[in-house]
């Protein structure tokens, strides 16, 4: 098929895997090389009725007597492939050489966890060939044919198994030497039950992929979980606790072995708002005529499975800003709060919070209530000048008595 002398240099001199760069040198010798040039693929030799796929082409613009370009290794069966290099100029002398596809195997993902599917990709097998899959030097039971290109796709769940690296093997049953290998990292994973705790409520968690018969550390966000866990020999480990009581908004569990392995858990706890509460007491009521006076302010309560906080204000505005001091009470745990009020007219308003950080609407009293007239700032001034009055007068009226004797 001409006098050229090619060359292919990549992965090996000619040979590769699917999908990979190949580089090819082609020498023409006494015969110089210019024009438009398409280099095609096939998986037999190729003549005008070959099915083809063309994998490069280009333009020489000089005269030359030496090419280098590269492609990409399109799909294709195990073995003996085909490629020609033909010019434009002289379709009828076309320079061709033998490229062998070799067997290759990818998984994904990678990492993965116990319990996950796992994809294995093979390329470069004998077309139409049962493949016996293996993972971890133990074959298993999936069914597998390559396509009349030598490709094939299976999925495969990860069984329980330690961190740290594993591996497929595929092989084909028509030839011994068509085969490969892929690894792959196995790394922990938890999961709990139920995925939507409340505090205080009991969450079994259950891990996989740790290493072999090790204490596991559980931590609830910074919270240390009493009464750590122990892996069997293939790394699996369950465990019931109660969510501790946090403020936090987001939390996460992490769990850790002796190995360093560790995995980590976004809990998503329950995210409803707990009903609000309604006023009971004060509501248009006079407390007293004069200072402050002590104030029980009542609601309804609240239930919720994670426990219910209550937050009280008490403002001269119903902007509610700015609360005087002691005016808000947070983390009431009774639908009670005794209070003591400045004279004058308030208005009052409550909201009940979730174990988990949700709060409720607020309420507001309908009507506004009064302390007294008169704040206590206020008597100790009126004293004091009624004391002065006093003063005066008693002074004034001994001057009148002196004079008069």
């Amino acid at each position: 098929m001409g006098g050229a002398c090619p060359e292919v240099i990549g992965e090996s001199e000619n040979s590769g895997r699917v999908g990979t760069e190949a580089t090819l040198t082609l020498v023409s010798g006494a015969f110089p090389l210019k024009g438009d040039y398409t280099v095609m693929w096939s998986k037999t030799p190729i003549s005008e009725e070959t099915e083809c796929v063309v994998v490069a082409e280009g333009r020489l613009d000089e005269l030359t007597t030496e090419l280098t370009f590269s492609f990409t290794i399109p799909e294709a069966s195990y073995g003996t492939n085909y490629l020609q290099f033909r010019r434009a100029q002289r379709p009828e002398d076309p320079y061709g050489f033998i490229f062998n596809v070799r067997s290759d195997v990818k998984t994904s993902p990678s990492p993965t966890s116990p319990g996950s599917t796992v994809t294995v990709n093979g390329t470069g097998f004998p077309a139409g060939d049962d493949i016996k899959l293996s993972f971890d030097g133990k074959a298993t039971d999936i069914e597998i044919t390559t396509s009349s290109k030598g490709s094939f796709t299976a999925d495969f769940t990860v069984t329980d198994t330690i961190a740290g690296s594993h591996s497929f093997e595929a092989a084909a049953k028509s030839t011994t030497l068509a085969k490969a290998t892929a690894s792959f990292e196995v790394v922990p994973g938890i999961s709990l039950e139920p995925e939507f705790p409340g505090i205080g409520q009991e969450v079994t968690i259950t891990g996989h992929g740790f290493a072999a018969s090790s204490l596991v550390t559980i931590e609830y966000d910074d919270i240390a979980i009493a009464d750590s866990p122990t892996t069997d020999e293939a790394g699996n480990f369950t465990h019931t606790f109660k969510v501790p009581e946090t403020s936090e908004s987001t939390h996460s569990v992490v769990a850790s072995d002796g190995a360093g392995n560790k995995a980590t858990f976004g809990m998503p706890l329950e995210g409803a708002a707990p009903p609000a509460p309604a006023t009971i007491s004060p509501t248009a009521q006079r407390f007293g005529w004069l200072g402050s006076k002590l104030v029980l302010f009542k609601w309804t309560e609240v239930a919720d499975p994670s426990g219910i906080t209550y937050i009280l204000e008490i403002a001269d505005n119903l902007n509610f800003f700015p609360l005087a001091p002691g005016m808000r009470k947070a983390g009431l745990t009774q639908p009670t709060c005794l209070v003591n009020v400045e004279p004058g007219t308030h208005y009052w308003r409550v909201k009940a919070v979730d174990g988990a950080g949700n709060e409720s609407a607020w309420t507001l009293s309908p009507q506004p209530f009064k302390v007294g007239f008169f704040s206590t700032l206020y008597l100790v001034i009126g004293g004091f000048i009624c004391i002065i009055i006093i003063v005066f007068v008693i002074r004034g009226f001994s001057r009148r008595v002196s004079q008069y004797y």
